[in-house]
């Protein structure tokens, strides 16, 4: 396949977005350039459809994207060059006093979300990948819990998420527009060893006389996240009526002594409450009829990945980590990825336009081995609009056998083949591999039989088809 030229995408883009001075901000996820631009209205998105390696453009959470695939930071490096080095901040770049006002409140928590999260998935699926294999390893015996190198791998995988309010904290400080650093003090207090060995030695602490009501933070996410938050309108107060010639000094003394009493106090308390009462809350609900609310679940996942509403899920994950030990919601989307696999593949073995049948091929095996999903479903699913309801029924599937087996993901594993082994040897793990492979036969079995076949393609899709693919 001919390799991308990444500095004519970069170009065209830039132009056909309104140019450098109708961009606010851009930054990067797995697959898609996210801009903020001051006036929609002035995007060409069908022009930009059009363009040698575009996948697609989804307009949501106040943003406007360009789906570019898995080698979307190649992209995104030339967009920088462009645009100067004021955009450049990765997958977390400056937003504008705009960014996050915009779109629905379902569209703006997923924004919030996933701003937040987007810079930890390094970590966390390093670290999960790493407690996956110590899981198999200790299971078939090639390791003991009690050996050093056992403990010290274990501390390299538990580390991350333990200390995960800390990480949450400097992304949160970006998000909500406070010193990064500050935000690390005031919330470092939550995981210091000090307050948490007095936790469980269960001593009584009191701050002038005021009771301290300490709980266990690590793996928390609420407590970070509302502190930091809280912390930026009090930085902002602070600077306000603050001397600059004594703001370097004085206003993160004034916000940490401030703060760390009344996360302790207040924040922290009230934050764990609140994420007892969600698990608590989604527990019910879920137990009412498990079985049809996880067909559901995992019917409108691939929905929510379009939308990028999958993050407002990431929070509650995290939430039962901290609460309960384990998740037990997200794995009810496990299905998606491989449904999703299977509907492209499907796809590939009914059409006989080759280029389609290239480009189908390719993305499924993208999300077979990579576990990402967007190239396939915007390059072909939803193109034809069945294989992607074929790829949903599929995924809802999946959910039930995940239900059935009352699954628990115990440390925050991907789903990929490399990790199926491990997530299968978890409490109700035996239904991960059927999930699998059951929502992908079914959704290559649903696709080619009935979810398409090749009267869908217009002139028009063949084209296209045949640009994406010399773009490939």
């Amino acid at each position: 396949m001919a390799k991308k030229d990444y500095p004519a995408i970069a170009s065209s883009v830039v132009e056909l977005v309104g140019g450098k001075d109708n961009i606010s901000s851009v930054k990067h996820c797995i697959t898609r350039l996210r801009f903020v631009l001051k006036d929609q209205d002035k995007a060409k998105t069908d022009d930009i459809k059009a363009v040698s390696g575009v996948v697609d453009v989804v307009i949501g959470n106040g943003q406007y994207q360009v789906v570019i695939g898995p080698d979307v930071e190649d992209a995104f490096d030339e967009v920088i060059k462009l645009l100067g080095a004021g955009f450049d901040g990765g997958a977390v770049a400056a937003e504008s006093e705009d960014e996050g006002k915009k779109g629905s409140i379902v569209e703006r928590a997923a924004d919030l979300v996933s701003s937040i999260f987007m810079p930890c998935l390094g970590g966390m699926a390093g670290v999960g990948l790493l407690r996956a294999l110590l899981v198999v390893f200790t299971n078939t015996g090639l390791m003991s819990a009690d050996s050093g190198a056992y403990q010290i791998l274990y501390a390299a995988s538990d580390a991350f998420m333990y200390f995960l309010p800390l990480a949450l904290a400097i992304t949160a400080a970006d998000r909500f527009k406070t010193n990064k650093f500050t935000a690390f003090a005031v919330v470092g207090a939550l995981v210091y060893p000090a307050i948490t060995k007095a936790y469980s030695d269960g001593a009584a602490l009191d701050f002038f006389g005021l009771p301290v009501n300490l709980m266990n933070y690590g793996q928390s996410v609420l407590p970070a996240l509302l502190t930091v938050w809280v912390l930026s309108k009090l930085e902002h107060v602070v600077s306000k009526f603050m001397p600059k010639s004594l703001r370097f000094m004085l206003v993160p003394t004034i916000c940490v002594a401030v703060m760390v009493p009344v996360e302790l106090i207040a924040i922290g308390p009230v934050s764990m409450v609140i994420g007892n009462v969600f698990a608590d809350a989604f527990m019910v609900v879920y137990n009412l009829a498990p079985q049809v609310a996880a067909f559901i679940y995992g019917c409108l996942y691939p929905c929510l990945i379009i939308f990028g509403a999958h993050w407002a899920l990431v929070p509650i994950a995290m939430n039962n980590y901290a609460v309960l030990g384990y998740d037990w919601l997200m794995p009810l989307g496990f299905g998606c990825t491989y449904a999703i696999a299977g509907a492209t593949l499907g796809v590939m073995l009914k059409t006989k336009f080759k280029p389609l049948k290239e480009l189908a091929g390719t993305n499924a095996v993208v999300a077979v081995f990579a576990g990402i999903t967007e190239p396939a479903i915007y390059g072909v699913l939803l193109k034809y609009k069945r294989p992607f309801v074929c790829a949903c029924l599929s995924a809802g599937v999946g959910g039930v056998i995940i239900s059935i087996a009352g699954f628990q993901r115990l440390a925050q594993v991907g789903l990929n083949l490399f990790t199926i082994p491990a997530l299968a040897m978890f409490p109700g793990g035996w239904s991960v591999p059927v999930c699998v492979v059951l929502s992908f036969v079914l959704s290559v079995a649903l696709t080619y039989f009935f979810g398409f076949n090749d009267k869908m393609l217009s002139e028009a899709d063949k084209k296209a088809q045949q640009a994406e693919l010399d773009a490939a």
